[in-house]
């Protein structure tokens, strides 16, 4: 049996559907929703009676509702070992209509063959599908006390553009345009034996493929392989041509950006690079100051849980800060809250930060600041004072990203896990929690007091965790400071 991820991995790569068939992947949701979104959905299109769906459904129970029910929310269907689940479907006199539902912010056309699968499976089996519409999220809703499932949905027939503008194009008729026969695709998956890794852009999209290195020997790589060179289009064959590492780089076959020559250069003169001058003018600006060391987790939500947030909103539940004061001694803070604790989490950074630190966090711009400033609009009483903070913030990625200092030790990463094992021995692997995703699993044990878990357990490991973070950007700006104070620099 079969589902649609099977074919999207197939014309993704065919290896990949090969060993998913084998290894099923535990599904953890990146956006955490607390409400039943098919029960929200009903409240929007004001349904009253229908057929409810059940995961294991018999290919026949559809069929056997048919005359009952004019409404079907998610019914099962089957055809030629291929499995679907509609989300809504509406019985009319000579057919049906069918609703999906779309969880990103626009239906656009990158998503028409995932529903033209759906309705050439409906057709096989005998439905008239009369008409397509896509129910989405209204991003601009705020929420207000109780949810208002008729202002946080949209419901279209047109397709959106690029830019999120409505086009002219109606759903329906664009999934006509691409829908194909599946059987061919479903022969060719059934009679695959195990194909050959071949490496390709699909391998790294949308991430790291999870078994691109059962594919790719290459977790024993040297740090100044040529295939730790960032932003390449041709490392690959400058690898498969015996170029094997970073200091023998092809300069045809290079892009010429500032992190490409740091690379080179790092690995010509013995591991690491060093632009001095820039590097140092930048680290000037920390000079006699006290500096506040800061890193947030948060948790991303489908559905806006609180008052004042918008549908894919973040609530930041923890944070952990070191500051390192002006006679070099070291202190540390830590904030872990539940539930709706943004206000909380605002009073304890108003009680620990220093008024006349800096600021430094890593990739601050799209993480912690852009927190702030949601925070900034949410609780206009605390505006000044949360913009007040951004204003003091300094990115500790600034000198990495744009090539001022490079070790050959980063192996091309450019993440504060990577930085640590270069400046420190140090290491994640040593900790319960590894990552941030993983951080926020662990948390949603604690917010949703799951049952059969040591909660407090895993709050000490959520605050292991999170401190390491500040503190690796301690370790991290030490470091900076002693390669600029090392004449063999």
């Amino acid at each position: 049996m079969y589902h649609l991820s099977d074919i999207k991995n197939y014309n993704r790569c065919k290896r990949l559907f090969y060993l998913s068939l084998e290894n099923k992947e535990v599904y953890q949701p990146y956006l955490r929703n607390d409400e039943v979104l098919s029960e929200l959905v009903i409240r929007k299109l004001g349904i009253n009676e229908y057929f409810l769906g059940q995961k294991g459904d018999d290919k026949e129970r559809f069929f056997d509702n048919l005359d009952r029910y004019s409404w079907f929310v998610k019914a099962r269907f089957e055809f030629d070992c291929l499995r679907i689940k509609i989300p809504f479907l509406k019985k009319e006199n000579h057919g049906f209509i069918v609703y999906f539902l779309f969880v990103g912010n626009y239906p656009q056309s990158l998503d028409i063959n995932y529903y033209a699968c759906h309705i050439w499976v409906l057709r096989q089996l005998g439905l008239n599908i009369l008409d397509v519409k896509i129910i989405y999220l209204n991003t601009a809703y705020k929420r207000q006390q109780d949810l208002d499932p008729d202002q946080l949905f949209f419901v279209d027939d047109y397709l959106y553009t690029s830019k999120n503008q409505r086009s002219d194009i109606r759903v329906f008729e664009a999934i006509k345009e691409k829908m194909i026969d599946l059987r061919p695709f479903m022969k060719q998956m059934n009679e695959l034996t195990d194909p050959a890794p071949q490496k390709s852009r699909s391998c790294k999209a949308r991430g790291l493929c999870r078994f691109y290195y059962q594919c790719f020997d290459e977790q024993d790589l040297p740090d100044n392989s040529i295939l730790t060179l960032v932003s390449s289009k041709y490392k690959n064959k400058m690898f498969n041509d015996g170029i094997l590492y970073l200091k023998d780089a092809d300069p045809s076959l290079l892009e010429g950006t500032r992190l490409q020559y740091a690379q080179i250069m790092a690995d010509r003169n013995g591991g690491i690079y060093l632009d001095y001058e820039p590097l140092k003018a930048w680290m000037k600006g920390f000079a006699g100051a006290t500096i506040a060391f800061i890193d947030f987790e948060w948790e991303r939500y489908l559905i806006p849980p609180y008052d004042k947030l918008k549908p894919y909103d973040a609530v930041c539940f923890e944070y952990s800060l070191h500051i390192l004061k002006r006679d070099g001694s070291l202190v540390h803070y830590d904030f872990l809250g539940t539930k709706d604790c943004r206000v909380a989490f605002i009073e304890s950074l108003i009680k620990n930060i220093p008024e006349d630190a800096k600021i430094v966090a890593y990739n601050s711009i799209g993480a912690e600041e852009l927190r702030l400033k949601e925070l900034a609009e949410q609780f206009p009483e605390y505006r000044d004072y949360l913009l007040n903070l951004i204003s003091r913030f300094s990115d500790l990625a600034y000198p990495f990203i744009n090539g001022l200092v490079y070790d050959v030790r980063m192996a091309g990463n450019f993440s504060v896990k990577s930085l640590l094992r270069v400046v420190s021995d140090f290491s994640y692997d040593d900790l319960a929690i590894h990552d941030g995703m993983d951080a926020v699993f662990k948390w949603r044990n604690i917010d949703q007091g799951q049952e059969g878990t040591d909660l407090v357990e895993i709050e000490q490991e959520l605050l292991e965790y999170c401190s390491l973070d500040s503190y690796s950007l301690v370790l991290i700006f030490k470091w900076l400071n002693k390669i600029l104070n090392n004449s063999s620099y």
